[in-house]
């Protein structure tokens, strides 16, 4: 993810891209002895000086995240806890995930855009192929909530209505406009520092910690739908019940 534009904001440019490297390595991405992107290719990936990348680098070789090798290149070098996961599965009627009385939403975008890198796998489409990307803002009683950023496929998100947007959740919307039923979500949550881009929208300061809920929607094992959201730790908790069944 491209970081933010250069708005005033208490965290400094090198923590930011801190953040996105160890984002790689602790959620396994990038796993020990991965050589890393070189400076240039970082730099233009992040829309940061290389200035910022060393010292970024140089604080995360300080830190054992990375080793740095004269004419190699960088190398991730961190041997600790990566982050680990917890699959459930849960059966349920209705896969709601909204609550329809209290929530609300502001429309940000609507765009066609080619396919990021990071969705490409979660929708199983080919590189070439465009996505409709939707940004919105969840309102909770007229309070922002959440950040959400969603990607449809163009051959779907050609037929949502704008003003759909403002007042229903997504996965409702495709479900009315296809004709079919969404058969099962896929959850992960973490945690995350805001960056300038999702702070400004959810009214928070910079580097508030927020969490990071990715969820894919599928129909009959396809995706039709795949989102991440931010969301305000102070405002949102994620709850979850397990029942151990009877007999």
């Amino acid at each position: 993810m491209r970081l933010a534009g250069r708005t005033v904001s208490p965290l400094p440019l090198y923590f930011k891209v801190m953040m996105e490297i160890q984002e790689n390595i602790l959620s396994g991405t990038w796993t020990p002895g991965f050589q890393i992107p070189g400076e240039m290719e970082l730099s233009q990936r992040l829309g940061v000086s290389v200035i910022t990348i060393r010292q970024a680098l140089g604080k995360l070789t300080k830190e054992g995240y990375v080793r740095r090798e004269r004419a190699r290149g960088t190398f991730v070098s961190w041997n600790g806890p990566s982050r680990q996961s917890v699959n459930l599965e849960v059966e349920a009627d209705d896969l709601l995930t909204v609550n329809r009385c209290s929530t609300s939403f502001k429309l940000i975008a609507v765009e066609l855009v080619e396919l990021p890198k990071e969705i490409m796998q979660r929708l199983r489409m080919g590189a070439t192929e465009k996505v409709t990307r939707i940004i919105r803002i969840r309102l909770s009683q007229g309070q922002p909530l959440a950040y959400v950023i969603s990607y449809v496929p163009s051959r779907i998100g050609s037929k949502i209505r704008e003003k759909d947007l403002t007042r229903s959740p997504l996965n409702t919307i495709i479900e009315n406009l296809s004709h079919f039923r969404i058969t099962e979500v896929r959850h992960a949550v973490g945690a995350r520092l805001s960056d300038d881009e999702v702070s400004a929208h959810l009214g928070i300061p910079a580097g508030s910690p927020v969490l990071f809920i990715e969820r894919d929607y599928l129909h009959n094992k396809e995706t039709v739908l795949s989102s991440v959201g931010f969301y305000r730790s102070d405002l949102f908790r994620y709850e979850l019940t397990l029942k151990r069944k009877k007999g």
